[in-house]
């Protein structure tokens, strides 16, 4: 079917979305490439920084789950949650976790992975870097509200939220959560799954249950705004003459993860301090000219244009583009 629509733009020239999905991140092989190269940028920018990294798992009160791990009997107490609801709880805690850290002023970055545990029930992954003085304090404010709700529950303590530093001279940070990331990804480079299945077909089941109940696989925690680092990539590298914003593009453009970081002020840099932000505007009806609103509420529709550098807007989505259906054979 992919093979068959095709986007054309105002000059004619079409690509067929087998071909655009080949090229973009909704690509499993791409997207998992560019998530391994923000993480192998970001732990390098670790190690020049002096930072420490730390594995964290999340999971939910035994209330969130319907089965029993081992037996696969029916949990005696679950009060009807499903997996949205158990992501909600998580997003929740991790809330409170991040405003607690900003009240003490407690730097973090790094990534967050959520994947389903054996009935359904999310927990989560997170890879997180830290200044060394600060890691105490990380992980008792993490534990503090993770027991927060049920935490005298048998097995609060033990399994509510773990932590496993990272010893750079045992194995580095990407290579350790590379294998969490390929699972829930496309399976790549893993023979099985923790069953003994195909880890491909495993890995289609996990996005299959993360559409399903609406769930974020991924997410980024700090550091650079990804949407810029994807529309430099993007832009003409003549498109202005400016030195900083040239060293910017040939880092996004060489896949410089770290240098584009630092470029752009830093892992701990705020989004509302950094030279570049996305560059959003209305969107138009061409034949009538008016501005689009949203079927449901009627609010402005404002798509993705470029960025904004200096005040100066840079338009890295020149064409409009419509889906075709080519019907003859070529």
């Amino acid at each position: 079917m992919l093979d068959n629509l095709y986007m054309k733009n105002e000059l004619g020239e079409e690509f067929s979305l087998r071909d655009l999905h080949d090229k973009n991140v909704s690509n499993p092989v791409n997207r998992r490439n560019e998530f391994m190269t923000r993480m192998a940028g970001f732990e390098k920018l670790a190690k020049q920084l002096g930072h420490d990294a730390t594995f964290v798992t999340f999971t939910c009160p035994s209330k969130y789950h319907n089965t029993y791990s081992t037996s696969g009997q029916r949990n005696s107490k679950w009060d009807g949650s499903t997996p949205y609801t158990g992501q909600q709880y998580l997003n929740l805690v991790w809330q409170r976790i991040r405003a607690e850290l900003a009240r003490q002023d407690v730097k973090i970055y790094g990534f967050r992975i959520s994947e389903p545990q054996h009935d359904g029930t999310p927990h989560w992954h997170l890879i997180l870097f830290v200044e060394s003085e600060n890691m105490a304090t990380l992980k008792e404010i993490s534990s503090r509200y993770s027991l927060e709700e049920d935490g005298n529950e048998e097995g609060a303590q033990e399994h509510r939220v773990k932590f496993k530093d990272i010893d750079p001279s045992k194995g580095s940070a990407t290579g350790y959560v590379a294998k969490y990331i390929s699972k829930n990804i496309d399976g790549s480079n893993l023979d099985t799954d923790i069953d003994d299945g195909c880890a491909s077909e495993a890995a289609k089941r996990v996005e299959a249950w993360a559409r399903c109940w609406g769930i974020r696989q991924f997410q980024q925690i700090g550091g650079t705004s990804v949407t810029v680092w994807r529309e430099m990539r993007r832009a003409n590298p003549e498109v202005d003459s400016d030195e900083q914003l040239t060293e910017m593009h040939k880092a996004a453009d060489e896949g410089n993860w770290a240098e584009f970081v630092e470029l752009m002020g830093g892992v701990f840099s705020n989004r509302d301090e950094q030279p570049i932000r996305p560059f959003y505007a209305e969107e138009f009806t061409k034949s009538t000219g008016l501005i689009k609103q949203s079927w449901f509420d009627g609010l402005i529709v404002k798509k993705l244009k470029g960025v904004v550098h200096k005040g100066k807007e840079i338009i890295t989505r020149i064409h409009e583009w419509r889906l075709t259906l080519r019907t003859e054979k070529v």
